[in-house]
């Protein structure tokens, strides 16, 4: 993603898309879960406390894989 992303852009456009999320909990655990929706898998985020130490998140769409970085997820997680 670049610079210039924006949050409710990324819903408006990849909302309804699939939302893999692959996240460490305590440093040695890694929980991987898929979402039907990236709106579900950003509030599955938001309910941890404290935020998971490494996040990685992907969407499938048009048949292929789209990462997003911590950044980016942050500013997901901050879109009401």
């Amino acid at each position: 993603m670049s610079e210039n992303f924006s949050a409710k852009e990324t819903f408006a456009i990849y909302g309804e898309s699939a939302t893999t999320i692959t996240y460490v909990r305590d440093g040695y655990a890694t929980e991987s879960k898929t979402f039907p929706t990236m709106r579900d898998a950003i509030d599955y985020l938001k309910a941890f406390d404290p935020i998971p130490l490494g996040i990685d998140l992907h969407i499938r769409a048009h048949r292929r894989d789209i990462p997003f970085n911590r950044d980016n997820i942050a500013k997901l997680m901050r879109e009401p």
